[in-house]
């Protein structure tokens, strides 16, 4: 018997019947499904018994569209988007991600705005990552302020120079136009130069003479060439040669009188010496050259460089040799690094320096020297009197055997070593103190055959 979808309900109104009525689920629920918008089922129109479904399925179908209308925007960063209803469970951990995401952009405004104490703790590998980046902004910014002050302190420091010559003796000159220049007029202060006045004005000296040759032929053109584009003054830097020979630079303040018709008749001007100022400035580039390029420490342990090393330690034979006091050398070589990097990786290689740098830093005094000279290479420099190499070794197995028994590595750290002793009377330099220590090696022997601190590299768990 066939039964028609539609029947005529009370007071006129159409009504689903069953099936209809969970075709008209099904359409709302694939419309959904497919993207193609959200759309409720009439309640109303279906039977009573289908009614609570269609009740579940219709708030199912809103709260999908609050959580859509809050992911939609959410998704393109806008956090200002409407919320959902208090009622809506399922989008109650997008409400929290949305809180959080609210959070996190305040915190990064105000880390914006120079405030690095933000961190946060809630949202697992990306809070350790952030507040690594944080706390790398302030280590970077506290060190940019640091070098502006330090480049502060300097340009303030330089312009102290120069205002200083600036207000010293300054020498006023009348040349005549020939290229040679003719002094007219000189002050007597020109005897800072060596000179007097009265060698120029009468002739047997000319200020050309004076000029460094090499400078002579561009100050000249220069001048010629302001003059004739109708500059009333300029200044040059070139050098003097005084009456002792001496070189000085100077700088010239030029100015050029005309007459009537516009034409250069004389020029008149000052010199300053200002040889000092050059010198302080040629002394500050090549500080700050040195700076830039001196490097002492070793990124990866901390202790010194090679560069470090020597520089110190050679300042450290001085004393020694001016005390008489001798000075001990170690040198240390990381046994089978190469398998330690090929085996476990290069960050358990680093670690393994980095352990090995810990264990000389606890063996070592505070007045000893200590450096990486080379990839798997350290030496130890101290300043005491005989037998403190011996010393130093024994300590240095103790520590190496304490760290072989810990947990701290999947391999045993071996190394070798040998060591050297100067008494500061035998002219000999530190590099060859260090190939001395370093060729008696097996005089020194390895660092123990000790099952705790064996020097071969193998895996935990299969000695």
């Amino acid at each position: 018997m066939h039964h028609d979808t539609l029947q005529q309900g009370a007071g006129g109104a159409e009504r689903l019947d069953l099936p209809s009525c969970l075709t008209a689920i099904q359409g709302a629920l694939t419309d959904l499904l497919e993207a193609r918008g959200v759309h409720s089922v009439p309640e109303a129109a279906c039977p009573p018994d289908a009614q609570p479904l269609v009740r579940t399925v219709n708030r199912l179908l809103c709260q999908i569209e609050e959580i859509a209308t809050l992911v939609v925007p959410l998704a393109a960063g806008e956090l200002s988007a409407w919320r959902p209803s208090p009622d809506n469970l399922m989008a109650a951990p997008l409400l929290e991600m949305h809180e959080r995401l609210s959070r996190l952009t305040r915190q990064t405004q105000a880390i914006a705005h120079g405030d690095y104490s933000q961190r946060i703790d809630f949202m697992g590998e990306f809070s350790e990552a952030f507040n690594s980046m944080v706390a790398l902004l302030d280590e970077r910014e506290q060190s940019l302020k640091a070098e502006i002050a330090r480049r502060r302190q300097a340009e303030a420091d330089l312009q102290r120079e120069r205002d200083l010559l600036v207000s010293g003796p300054v020498i006023t000159f009348r040349w005549g136009i020939d290229d040679d220049g003719t002094v007219e007029y000189v002050s007597p202060n020109i005897s800072e130069f060596g000179f007097s006045a009265e060698e120029f004005t009468s002739g047997r000296r000319t200020y050309s003479s004076l000029i460094e040759p090499a400078d002579y032929a561009w100050v000249v053109e220069d001048g010629n060439d302001k003059s004739r584009t109708g500059l009333d003054g300029w200044t040059q830097e070139y050098r003097l040669t005084d009456a002792a020979g001496a070189t000085r630079w100077i700088r010239d303040f030029t100015h050029a009188v005309r007459g009537p018709d516009g034409e250069v008749t004389a020029y008149e001007g000052y010199i300053i010496d200002i040889t000092a100022q050059k010198k302080t400035e040629h002394a500050l580039r090549q500080r700050e050259e040195q700076l830039r390029m001196l490097s002492l420490t070793d990124d990866l342990t901390g202790l010194y460089n090679r560069r470090g090393l020597l520089a110190v330690g050679e300042y450290l034979m001085r004393s020694v040799r001016r005390r008489g006091t001798g000075l001990g050398v170690v040198y240390v070589d990381v046994e089978g690094l190469k398998d330690i990097n090929d085996r476990f990786g290069h960050s358990e290689g680093d670690k393994a320096l980095r352990s090995l740098a810990g264990a000389i830093r606890g063996a070592t005094r505070e007045s000893d020297v200590t450096g990486r000279v080379g990839g798997d290479e350290f030496v130890i420099l101290a300043d005491d009197g005989p037998g403190i190499t011996g010393d130093l070794l024994r300590r240095l197995e103790r520590r190496l055997a304490a760290l072989n028994t810990s947990s701290a590595h999947s391999f045993r750290l071996a190394v070798s070593g040998g060591a050297a002793e100067w008494d500061g009377d035998e002219r000999v330099t530190l590099q060859q103190l260090i190939e001395r220590a370093d060729g008696h090696r097996h005089d020194a022997g390895r660092a123990t055959q000790d099952p705790a601190t064996d020097l071969s590299v193998q895996p935990r768990g299969r000695r």
